[in-house]
């Protein structure tokens, strides 16, 4: 009759077998420390896993230079302005005395002109001459004569002492009035034409002292 016996595994030889996962895990460690030793002397090439870095240098693009830009200016044209004649823009202006003046002055036209000239013009407006008060003061009195060139509108374009009134003073008054006057040009054969003609005035004090 057989005898069958039961096999036991010592515990030293199935305990490395039968310790379950740690076991599995010690082998692993030991497989892998195994493998690194051997990569690290050469005796195994470990893959290359991941690819070496490049470096890629880009071009920056070329840069545009830019052209100055130009300012331009705007032009502004200047209105003209038009001035008139100096001579229509000034107004007559008389200068009062600062008192009434004492005076008798008279005016008129010198008889007896010489050729060229028109006797008796007709005196269409007459400015009284202002007599000057140093005049008045120093008792000064006075006729002048004066010669008078008239345009075909009955202006005095020229006005000159032909015999003073003794004064410089008087003359002065005397030019300064007749160039305000206003005469009836001379006519020839039915036109109005420039012509001379004389013109007297007569200073002469009132009521001195």
């Amino acid at each position: 009759m057989a005898t069958i016996r039961s096999y036991t595994p010592s515990p030293n030889k199935a305990g490395l077998f039968f310790r379950g996962p740690v076991g599995i895990f010690v082998i692993v460690a030991h497989v892998v420390l195994i493998y690194f030793i051997a990569a690290s002397l050469g005796i195994v090439q470990m893959p290359n896993l991941a690819k070496p870095m490049e470096a890629v240098i880009i071009d920056s693009p070329p840069t545009e230079k830019s052209e100055p830009v130009e300012v331009i200016k705007p032009q502004m044209e200047q209105p003209q302005i038009e001035t008139p004649p100096l001579a229509d823009t000034i107004p007559e202006i008389e200068v009062p005395t600062d008192e009434p003046a004492p005076a008798a002055i008279t005016a008129e036209t010198s008889p007896a002109p010489p050729v060229g000239e028109t006797a008796n013009m007709k005196v269409n407006r007459r400015v009284d001459p202002v007599y000057p008060a140093q005049s008045r003061r120093a008792g000064e009195e006075g006729t002048g004569v004066y010669r008078v060139l008239v345009d075909a509108k009955g202006r005095p374009l020229e006005v000159s002492v032909l015999n003073s009134s003794g004064f410089p003073r008087l003359d002065e008054a005397a030019l300064i009035a007749i160039k305000k006057w206003a005469f009836s040009p001379a006519m020839q054969a039915g036109q109005a034409v420039e012509s001379w003609t004389r013109v007297q005035v007569k200073f002469e004090l009132k009521n001195a002292g």
